[in-house]
């Protein structure tokens, strides 16, 4: 029944286009969508990027235990350039006009610089722990590991002292 309609339609369509003098093409477009979901595990051994990967550098304000089991670690985070970039910023802030691949060097091949005025606050877990550099020269300065607590005392005598 179905194959005679559409028998009927196409050729009155050609019939009709004939009667006129001109041709008429008739053109159908069928879209198909298809979805498809891949799962992907991710292995076992390796680690997911996220807050766990994100390293800051700055000065510790402040460290407070708010209680036995966290602290909260204020830091005023500072940009820690290295390269054409720090070597670009320093022309800047000596009021010197340089291109960027020409200015001269930084010394000790860094610069720091504030990288603003909000200070950032962060959950300090008592069992975390963490690296300081010990010694009083850049140049000789040894890593050591530190609980959160040695920091804390180690912050708070910096803020004595000064």
């Amino acid at each position: 029944m179905r194959v005679a309609v559409a028998a009927a339609v196409v050729a009155a369509l050609a019939l009709a286009g004939c009667g006129a003098g001109k041709t008429t093409t008739t053109t159908v477009t069928s879209t198909v969508t298809s979805t498809r979901t891949v799962t992907v595990q991710q292995p076992s051994g390796s680690r997911a990027l996220g807050a766990q990967d994100t390293r800051y550098f700055g000065q510790i304000v402040s460290i407070t235990q708010v209680d036995p089991k966290r602290d909260l670690l204020v830091l005023k985070p500072e940009f820690f350039l290295v390269g054409v970039t720090a070597n670009v910023v320093n022309a800047q802030q000596q009021g010197t006009q340089c291109a960027p691949l020409s200015c001269p060097g930084v010394p000790d091949d860094h610069l720091v610089v504030p990288a603003g005025a909000q200070k950032l606050t962060f959950v300090l877990p008592a069992k975390t722990t963490g690296t300081v550099l010990t010694t009083g020269d850049r140049v000789n300065s040894q890593p050591t590991t530190v609980t959160a607590a040695q920091l804390a005392a180690l912050v708070a005598a910096r803020r004595r002292r000064n």
